[in-house]
């Protein structure tokens, strides 16, 4: 059944649901889900009544307590996160080292798999733990905030692709804090590295470029991994910001840095960052940006030989079906841009990934200024109409 009193509150604050969940600092399937009369966390339904000045009554969000539980506990990782639903207990009853890890990494396993939607359920309950964990003066403090660190990392990636700006850079800021109490330089290295994309993503050069140069000053205690990965970041807003000589130097220390293996550096499970990080968002990227097409697709190609990412990642495929496109139009090729452009719209709503149907929108609405009146850029434009919300 419909819950047509959270549906009556929104439309009288003139929201519709993205702005809704926007301002509540949920996702936007979450304000979805209670809208169509299914159960939310307890916390989502805090956030909501704290929003829209409400109580959970006059919302319509009333929830037998058990019900909830069972709603916060999703396959496939429900063995592992039933030890999140323990009540009161102290912070040593609290602590389940390996089955908080197994958990964070499940959900970083869900997420780069294509299933998103499973990990915005049960990652906020990953989030929570660890950082009350955190908080606590103890013997475990610093290993729970290693774990705190990497959830609120996963956070901030996930945040960013629904493009939730907001809540990903307080998670990003929560993930640095973290890796401060863990004594880990690599975890707020990492903490950087997702604050500079999002920045990086909204466009705002200069903060990206700060925040990558503070990552940069704290390189002498990092990985190989992260050292290349930092400058694969830097290359690409310099070259955002067309300074050709900065983007070449900083491309080379990518390329300098960045380990032919880097499944093997200590630092892969806080990025899971591949080769494909430095041929396609410090090469191609930073190509684009210099209108350097050959080269970005020779990037790609090189990349495409050294690992098959795209393949098994369905997030990494739409990324690269993204640069394919770009490359395309840059070339001039529209039947090639509007094939490309066509699957990857597909994908982005299928994984209910904002941040690149956005950008795939941008792409096509490059295509409809060069070619205005081409029939077969034209025939496509129901696929990049805006995102369908519900008003």
């Amino acid at each position: 059944m419909k819950n047509t009193l959270l549906r009556t509150a929104r439309r009288q604050k003139g929201w519709n649901q993205q702005q809704l969940a926007d301002f509540a600092q949920l996702s936007l399937s979450t304000i979805e889900r209670a809208e169509n009369g299914k159960q939310i966390r307890m916390d989502s339904v805090q956030q909501l009544c704290e929003c829209l000045g409400r109580t959970p009554e006059e919302l319509g969000l009333i929830m037998d307590e058990s019900k909830e539980q069972e709603n916060d506990i999703q396959p496939p990782i429900n063995d592992i996160t039933s030890v999140l639903n323990i009540g009161t207990m102290n912070t040593m009853e609290l602590w389940h080292h390996d089955l908080l890890s197994q958990g964070i990494a499940a959900c970083q396993d869900l997420y780069f798999n294509g299933q998103p939607h499973q990990v915005e359920a049960i990652l906020p309950l990953y989030c929570r733990q660890t950082a009350s964990l955190s908080r606590q003066s103890s013997s475990i403090q610093q290993e729970a905030a290693k774990l705190a660190s990497l959830a609120h990392l996963l956070a901030c990636e996930l945040f960013a692709d629904r493009e939730n700006f907001g809540a990903a850079e307080q998670a990003g800021k929560e993930a640095f804090m973290y890796g401060q109490i863990a004594g880990d330089v690599n975890l707020q290295v990492a903490a950087l590295i997702g604050l500079g994309t999002i920045a990086f993503h909204r466009k705002w050069s200069s903060t990206a470029l700060h925040v990558f140069q503070k990552a940069i000053s704290l390189m002498n205690h990092a990985t190989s991994l992260l050292k290349g990965r930092t400058y694969a970041g830097i290359a690409e807003v310099y070259a955002m910001r067309g300074q050709i000589q900065e983007t070449m130097q900083a491309l080379g220390l990518a390329y300098k840095y960045f380990p032919m293996e880097p499944e093997k550096d200590p630092a892969y499970p806080y990025l899971r960052a591949s080769r494909y990080s430095l041929y396609v968002f410090g090469d191609a990227q930073s190509r684009l940006f210099l209108n350097q097409p050959k080269e970005a697709n020779d990037a790609l190609i090189t990349m495409q030989k050294e690992t098959n990412d795209p393949e098994i990642e369905p997030i990494t495929k739409l990324d690269l079906l993204y640069y394919q496109a770009e490359i395309q139009i840059q070339k001039g090729e529209i039947d090639q841009s509007i094939f490309i452009l066509t699957e990857a719209a597909s994908l982005a709503k299928n994984l209910g990934s904002r941040l690149y149907f956005d950008k795939l929108v941008h792409s096509y609405n490059e295509l409809n200024v060069k070619w205005p009146k081409e029939k077969q850029i034209t025939q496509v434009e129901e696929l990049f109409l805006p995102w369908d919300i519900e008003l």
